[in-house]
């Protein structure tokens, strides 16, 4: 069999994208579902996932995003004025089953997201997608809601989804977008 070369460069971790690209059908069924029966924390809490895996698209000086661990003593905050569509993210470094989110606010000064939006990578080099609800809209999740913001909350998505990459971007918020978060999951490896 002749090799088969290339017209132009092609760079992809997509498996969907590469079967485009070349016209073929995968070799074998993977499911598109994977489902994670008993979430487990996947990391941010007990620092299994570092700091430098916690990026996010601003911070207040003292509020970095490394501090936006469930049950840390500091918490990640963004830019008040500048920071207009706010997000926090974590790199998973694997593909890795997510199930859901528990988020926390701030108590010292009554700051804390009411309601946000999670997008995620299936690759670091694919597009983001969000998580939806059971007609496929993006889904807007209910934060924290008593009066310090304190108390965890924990959101399930309708239906797991594999990534390396998860971002939480708060839509609404009391005082400030103050978040601290956990990552519920299951590790494929």
């Amino acid at each position: 069999m002749a090799p088969y070369y290339l017209d132009e460069l092609f760079l992809s971790e997509d498996s969907d994208e590469i079967q485009i690209y070349f016209n073929c059908s995968r070799a074998e069924t993977v499911p598109t579902v994977i489902e994670c029966s008993i979430p487990e924390p996947l990391g941010l809490e007990d620092g299994t996932i570092t700091d430098d895996h916690i990026t996010a698209s601003s911070h207040i000086t003292i509020y970095p995003a490394r501090e936006g661990r469930l049950n840390d003593d500091g918490v990640w905050m963004p830019q008040w004025d500048d920071d207009t569509i706010p997000w926090i993210e974590v790199g998973l470094i694997d593909s890795t089953v997510v199930r859901g989110v528990i988020t926390q606010g701030y108590s010292k000064f009554t700051y804390f997201v009411t309601q946000y939006k999670v997008a995620y990578q299936k690759q670091f080099s694919s597009d983001r997608e969000y998580v939806t609800d059971e007609n496929g809209d993006i889904k807007v999740f209910k934060g924290n809601t008593n009066a310090n913001g304190d108390t965890p909350v924990t959101n399930l998505f309708d239906e797991s989804v594999v990534a390396t990459v998860v971002r939480i971007e708060p839509t609404e918020w009391k005082t400030a977008a103050a978040l601290r978060l956990e990552l519920l999951g299951c590790r494929l490896n």
